[in-house]
């Protein structure tokens, strides 16, 4: 089977190398595209996967569609969607996912939901009709068109499809056209709930949990039964990976006591915990005031997200005592040393603490348990976002939650005293959220299975275009023309923009020598 797997950028990978492989080890050839570059270490993944199948994995551009004469227009439509959506009162508790999506939203989808009776839920729900109504009309990107043609897939992957206002979705399009099959195969644990929605439905959507399929279908409207549940392929690589070194020779590297328990503190995306350096100092100065010799005493090992590394340039924790930033630039495990040195990081530490991110489910992996606290610094990114519930609830929860610092202390001071014995919170959470097909039964070998189940039904009866397309289209023809104008004015600007910092920041550093 010819496979043609899209993403936006090869970061996204990462989270499907190991299934990537399961299917090439079968025979099936993989064509991989992303529509831009990428900066976390996808490019390692990708130039790993084609050294390891030479044969069956190649690697090339995608279509460029950005400038297609409709696309801006099916942009703005999608971004007014997906802006609505979070007017929903299910995330009446989630202002900077509202924010979020409103501010890439175009003017007069913030206009329209003001306006009275219209800004009503029934009256948003109308106008969403009628606005994916006209999106759907819309031309598919010609470029999409002959791409697909020309590589003539049996089966078409696609990740992430739900980012803001998403081009993803001609692919969808496209291949309904040619009559192939086509993919949404989901690709993290927030992704149905932080981003946007489902614009073009594929065939068949891949998900890791039952949580994630009910998503599907309260929130993006997909029949469960387009519904795969594999678990997280993602994570596969966690269940059979061993320490590279002792605890003892790891502390040396971290400089860390050897003679001590440590915490580790993962750190979160920059949506997450924009200013995550004050909380975690305020942190650590709890715990060094602590009356408990064992949690005072305890090392605090500290690791920077990957995409939100800068604030830790010029941290210095040696005041706190037996306190390290490891690594000091961040790391995304994407080859055998990162991953093998965050493992070990994971592995050795008496528990892992952190405010939301996904790390807290690789430690649950792990074995270890999961503390955080409810700081009201970062309340709108942990319980009100719908995925951090799931940390809460799903099997009875995979946290240790605290609702201030000070029980939070007393829980980990419970923990390194014994008063806590070690529980299986980590392992039923594990059970039903990560691998709901059993425990020992490798999620990418699941989703290999479904990919194939798939490929085996052929393809698709073609769709072509509505009766009253071409009647829309002549009418929003001028609209479309000046919406790609804008756009086209807008990437300019940011490009003189970029221009011109880059002179500044040249002329700053010839003046600082």
């Amino acid at each position: 089977m010819n496979i043609l797997f899209a993403t936006s950028h090869f970061g996204f990978l990462r989270n499907f190398e190991f299934a990537i492989r399961a299917l090439a080890s079968r025979g099936h050839r993989f064509r991989l595209v992303a529509d831009r570059g990428d900066s976390l270490g996808g490019s390692r993944t990708v130039e790993t996967l084609c050294a390891d199948f030479p044969v069956l994995i190649s690697v090339g551009p995608a279509p460029r569609i950005k400038d297609s004469p409709w696309q801006p227009l099916g942009s703005a439509l999608r971004l007014t969607l997906d802006y609505w959506r979070y007017l929903h009162p299910r995330y009446a508790a989630s202002p900077k996912l509202t924010a979020r999506a409103a501010s890439q939203a175009p003017g007069v989808a913030a206009l329209l939901a003001r306006v009275p009776v219209l800004g009503s839920r029934p009256g948003l729900d109308a106008l969403g009709r009628v606005v994916r109504g006209v999106e759907r009309t819309l031309p598919i990107a010609p470029e999409v068109l002959r791409f697909l043609g020309a590589e003539r897939p049996d089966l078409v992957l696609v990740t992430p499809l739900l980012y803001f206002g998403s081009q993803q979705g001609e692919y969808v399009r496209g291949a309904r056209r040619l009559g192939i099959r086509c993919v949404l195969c989901v690709g993290s644990w927030d992704h149905l709930t932080t981003k946007g929605l489902i614009h073009a439905v594929p065939d068949r959507v891949i998900v890791w949990n039952d949580a994630q399929r009910e998503e599907l279908r309260t929130i993006h409207g997909i029949d469960p039964a387009r519904v795969a549940v594999t678990g997280a392929q993602a994570y596969d690589h966690w269940f059979g990976t061993t320490p590279s070194v002792s605890r003892e020779t790891f502390c040396e590297k971290t400089q860390l006591r050897p003679d001590r328990p440590y915490l580790l503190y993962l750190c979160s995306s920059p949506f997450i915990t924009p200013h995550e350096v004050g909380f975690v100092e305020r942190w650590i100065a709890g715990i060094r005031a602590s009356r408990v010799p064992e949690l005072r005493e305890a090392g605090i090992l500290v690791r920077p997200h990957p995409q939100n590394v800068e604030q830790w340039a010029r941290v210095d924790l040696s005041r706190f005592g037996n306190a390290s930033v490891v690594p000091r630039g961040g790391a995304n495990p994407v080859d055998r040393e990162a991953r093998a040195e965050y493992f070990d990081s994971m592995f050795h530490s008496a528990a892992v603490v952190g405010v939301n991110t996904s790390g807290l489910i690789e430690s649950g992996i792990v074995g270890r348990m999961v503390f955080t606290v409810l700081d009201d610094e970062f309340s709108s990114t942990q319980e009100g976002t719908l995925h951090f519930r799931h940390l809460q609830s799903v099997n009875g929860g995979l946290l240790h939650v605290a609702r201030t610092l000070p029980e939070h202390y007393a829980q980990l001071g419970d923990l390194l005293t014994g008063r806590t014995a070690i529980d299986d919170r980590a392992r039923r959470f594990v059970e039903a959220f990560i691998r709901p097909r059993g425990i020992d039964v490798p999620a990418a070998e699941v989703f290999a299975d479904a990919i194939e189940a798939e490929g085996s039904l052929g393809g698709v009866t073609p769709l072509g275009d509505s009766a009253l397309a071409p009647l829309w289209r002549a009418v929003l023809s001028p609209l479309a023309a000046a919406t790609q104008a804008a756009a086209r004015r807008r990437r300019e600007a940011t490009r003189r923009r970029k221009i011109e910092q880059t002179f500044r920041d040249k002329d700053a550093a010839e003046q600082a020598r």
